[in-house]
C-alpha cells in the first residue's frame, strides 16, 4: 500500500509545553489532499503501588473534567521531550514520591499504549513493588488524600466511579500478572 505524504504540520493550539493540537496537510495514497488533526502531549506514567500485604495505595484528587474528586492511581508527566526507558522509570518513581510518599524498589513495566489514534503520546503503566517511605514535594495545584486498601477494595472503588482507561488497564494487567505469578 502506498503511504500518505505529509505536506505540512502546524501547531493550532498550545497549552504551556504539555499539550499541542496539531493540524497536518496530507496527500492520500490516491493523490487527494486532506487535513487531519491530532493532539500531542508529553508522555505519561501511571503506577499501581502494591505493598507486601497486597494493599494498593490510591489518591483522591479533584479533576476539572469531572468537576469532582476522583480516586485514582499515582500518575504524571514524563518531563523529558524524547524520554529514554530510564527517564520513564524515574518519572514513575518521582510521581510515587510526590503523590503518596513512597518509592518502589521494583517497577514492573506492564504496558505502554497510545490512548487513541488521535494522540501521538504514549502512556506507560507500571506495577510498583518493594515500597519504602520516601517523599518529594508535590505539585502546588495538587491537594491529595491518600488511602491504602486491599486490591479488591481498591478495584471496586475506582470502577464504581467510572475509571479512566489508564487506571482500568493498570488494575486489569496487575490482576492478570498476580494470577500468573
Amino acid at each position: 500500500m502506498k503511504p500518505f505524504t505529509i505536506i505540512s504540520e502546524t501547531i493550532e493550539y498550545q497549552d504551556r509545553d504539555r499539550l499541542f493540537v496539531m493540524k497536518a496537510k496530507l496527500i492520500t495514497p490516491v493523490g487527494k489532499q486532506v487535513e487531519w488533526g491530532y493532539s500531542k502531549m508529553k508522555e505519561a506514567v501511571v503506577v499501581l503501588p502494591i505493598d507486601n500485604e497486597g494493599n494498593v495505595y490510591l489518591k483522591k484528587e479533584w479533576r476539572l473534567n469531572r468537576k469532582d474528586f476522583v480516586w485514582e492511581l499515582p500518575s504524571g508527566w514524563v518531563e523529558e521531550k524524547n524520554p529514554t526507558k530510564s527517564d520513564i522509570r524515574e518519572a514513575a518513581n518521582r510521581e510515587l514520591q510526590e503523590e503518596i510518599g513512597v518509592k518502589a524498589h521494583d517497577l514492573v513495566h506492564l504496558t505502554s499504549f497510545y490512548p487513541t489514534n488521535h494522540m501521538s503520546s504514549q502512556f506507560h503503566i507500571f506495577l510498583a513493588k518493594g515500597l519504602m517511605a520516601s517523599s518529594l514535594e508535590g505539585d502546588e495545584h495538587e491537594h491529595l488524600e491518600v488511602d491504602k486498601l486491599t486490591f479488591d477494595q481498591a478495584f471496586k472503588l475506582v470502577t464504581q466511579q467510572t475509571p479512566t482507561a489508564q487506571v482500568l488497564i493498570a488494575f486489569l494487567l496487575t490482576k492478570q500478572n498476580m494470577m500468573l505469578n
